[in-house]
């Protein structure tokens, strides 16, 4: 009996350190507000949000530029992985096409991370971009 009841007790420890913190979803308001006034004044737009996601996708136009801020819980104390690439078959174009976000703050349990890129002038109307996120994280695009 005692090893069922330490057993129970161990597991829900366990489910504990993965669950968000209490306070997060206000806390990644609380940023998005922050973001959203910042980025507007920088002449940004609002492009779209993804929602507590690994994996998202959005098409670039030429000659724009892009901010990509990912913000997500640190409460898990994951290690984080964060990058923006080109979708593309040719892993060398591929590589030179990759950006990974700097930090920028903390905003009570929600961590913002942020990545900047501009596309060159290119043949064609919009070209695919893949962002990826680990731990999962709401994404923000902006463009201007």
């Amino acid at each position: 009996m005692k090893r069922v009841v330490i057993l129970v007790t161990l597991c829900g420890f366990f489910f504990l350190g993965y669950a968000q913190s209490p306070h997060y979803k206000e806390d990644k308001a609380k940023a998005f507000e922050t973001i959203k006034s910042r980025a507007f004044k920088l002449s940004y737009q609002y492009v779209m949000t993804y929602d507590s996601v690994n994996n998202a996708s959005f098409f670039v136009k030429p000659s724009k530029s892009y901010v990509v801020m990912y913000v997500y819980d640190i409460s898990p104390r994951a290690a984080t992985y964060f990058k923006a690439y080109l979708m593309t078959s040719d892993k060398e174009i591929q590589k030179k096409y990759t950006a990974k976000p700097y930090d920028i703050g903390v905003i009570g349990s929600a961590r913002v991370a942020r990545l900047d890129f501009t596309t060159p002038a290119f043949e064609g109307e919009q070209r695919p971009i893949k962002v990826e996120a680990k731990p999962a994280a709401t994404i923000y695009i902006f463009e201007k």
